[in-house]
């Protein structure tokens, strides 16, 4: 128990206070959250739901942010109680073998750090992984997806995002569309 305390707590404080430069970037987030959270925590529901992650290996959610797709965050369960969440690199973005064209500003990594990604994109995307509790925390696992893709890559209430998700795809009846 004490070794899923602490990432936990770590989460939860990174969430709880991510460094905002004024009281505007505070209910800019907030109206981003209500944009997008219910329809992210729905479909990650949907896909924890699925069954065994060791049996469906496709129970991943990618948010985007087109017509700019290398900006990404995907989570995948891959164990009853594992998920694993990267935030784009520029890493995955050329060939094998063709010279990296993108790295992430500093800003946007320590943003990253600040909510417990790795920062080392050397070989990858940069990583965290989570326990999940029991029942999991969608809300929670949501929230940092969002505050990834706000505060590392800018993403908005006004923008558009798409999900991708072989076990939810189509948004769920249960969050209503805001105007």
């Amino acid at each position: 128990m004490g070794k899923m305390l602490l990432p936990a707590l770590l989460l939860t404080a990174a969430l709880l206070t991510p460094e905002m430069t004024s009281a505007q970037d505070a209910t800019t987030f907030e109206q981003f959250l209500q944009q997008y959270r219910c329809p992210v925590v729905d479909r990650l529901q949907r896909i924890y739901a699925t069954g065994d992650p060791e049996k469906f290996q496709d129970e991943y959610l990618i948010l985007d942010m087109p017509p700019l797709r290398e900006n990404y965050v995907q989570c995948l369960f891959y164990r009853a109680d594992k998920i694993m969440c990267e935030a784009a690199s520029g890493f995955y973005l050329n060939a094998p073998g063709e010279p990296r064209t993108m790295y992430l500003p500093a800003g946007a990594i320590a943003a990253l750090a600040r909510l417990g990604f790795s920062t080392d994109d050397s070989q990858g995307n940069f990583r965290i992984d989570l326990d999940l509790a029991n029942p999991p925390d969608f809300n929670a696992i949501a929230t940092l997806m969002l505050r990834a893709l706000y505060d590392a890559y800018g993403a908005r209430a006004q923008t558009k995002l798409d999900f991708h998700a072989p076990y939810a795809e189509q948004a769920g009846s249960k969050c209503t569309p805001v105007s």
